[in-house]
């Protein structure tokens, strides 16, 4: 007899502070009064998905900046899912924070609640760059963010960072890598700055580095990191070993997840669906927008796309399971010019990208399909 289906939740907090310099994510400042009111949705949204046929594996409490808002808020939304669904023994339970913003109440709070795995959003240990880029935090904030959480019994804490931020030098990019890697850290996300039109961000393209010196950082991070004991599971994720963001897995896997809140998306029934992305909107209703079936060759691509950006890449058999066709089949010649060019390799049962094939993914992604 087959047990309960996996499930992931994401909720998405989307107030802060301030909005930061590269941000287009739906995240609200100065709306401390919209809180209660937003939860309250929030959690009759969870309270009506309630569901027995699946069991939640991870939870992802995402923003915005959940550790903005009191925790009891947090607390309640946690409640509304475990009253909705039933979660599976050692289920992860993560949630971002910024420096700034954390006390050593609402940490002790998180771990009382269920909370396991904390998600640190400091981006540089460099004053002038989180100035520069809008954070609100000093690169001290941020070491003691972390060691507070190691402190009130956090086992699982990582920190999110970005490269190629305008006028960083590798000698900065550097100095935050040496200081990331002094603190008791489990995982260390680390992204290249995107520009996003309608940003602050998109008016100072031309202060940027160059291409060459953001594929040079990114080569630098991850020699650092290997050599301190984080994998690269994923093109910008690296994690000591069994820490890797199980929930960030569901995605990549192309697992079930159902989204609450505003600007949350869902996968679900082979299905893609979201809410609302502006606060009005979702607090009126307008959720499950957009409903979009993926299934053959909508389901092949995405499936290339995501399981080639993990360290474990994709799985043979799987792809056999899913699509009932070999994946070799018609691409003998693409996958043996990718391998001779040091882009790939197929072993174990799986095709991976090697870390040449991972700095340029998007290419290899189109020979592919």
């Amino acid at each position: 007899m087959r047990g309960p289906a996996p499930l992931s939740l994401y909720i998405h907090i989307p107030f802060c502070k301030s909005k930061c310099a590269y941000c287009d994510f739906a995240s609200y400042p100065g709306k401390e009064a919209a809180w209660e009111t937003y939860f309250a949705a929030l959690c009759e949204e969870i309270r009506a998905a309630k569901d027995g046929l699946h069991r939640v594996e991870t939870v992802f409490f995402g923003g915005g900046t959940p550790s903005l808002v009191p925790e009891t808020y947090i607390a309640g939304a946690l409640a509304a899912a475990r009253e909705a669904f039933c979660f599976a023994p050692g289920a992860e339970v993560s949630l971002e924070a910024n420096p700034g913003t954390l006390t050593m109440e609402k940490l002790r709070a998180y771990r009382e609640m269920g909370v396991d795995r904390l998600s640190i959003g400091v981006q540089s240990f460099d004053a002038r760059l989180l100035k520069d880029i809008g954070r609100i935090h000093a690169p001290g904030e941020a070491v003691e963010a972390v060691r507070m959480a190691k402190a009130a019994g956090f086992a699982n804490i990582g920190i999110d960072l970005m490269y190629g931020l305008p006028g960083q030098t590798m000698g900065a990019w550097e100095a935050t890598l040496k200081t990331a890697l002094s603190l008791p850290l489990t995982h260390i996300s680390a992204y290249a700055l995107i520009v996003e039109a309608g940003t602050p961000m998109a008016a100072r393209e031309g202060e940027l580095p160059d291409e060459e010196d953001v594929l040079a950082m990114q080569r630098r991070c991850t020699r650092a990191l290997a050599a301190a004991g984080f994998a690269r599971y994923e093109i910008s994720n690296y994690a000591r070993r069994g820490f890797a963001c199980r929930h960030n897995l569901v995605y990549w896997r192309r697992g079930e997840y159902l989204g609450f809140g505003c600007a949350a998306h869902s996968f679900f029934g082979g299905e893609r669906f979201r809410n609302a992305s502006d606060l009005e909107g979702y607090l009126r209703g307008a959720r499950g927008l957009e409903r979009e079936r993926v299934d053959g060759k909508a389901a092949r691509e995405e499936t290339v796309m995501l399981a080639t950006r993990t360290g474990e890449g994709l799985s043979l058999e799987n792809w056999r399971e899913d699509f009932g066709e070999d994946f070799a089949s018609g691409r003998e010649k693409v996958l043996e010019e990718l391998r001779r060019a040091g882009l790939l390799e197929i072993a174990d049962g799986r095709v991976f990208l090697t870390e040449k094939g991972m700095e340029v993914h998007n290419a290899v992604v189109l020979a592919l399909l």
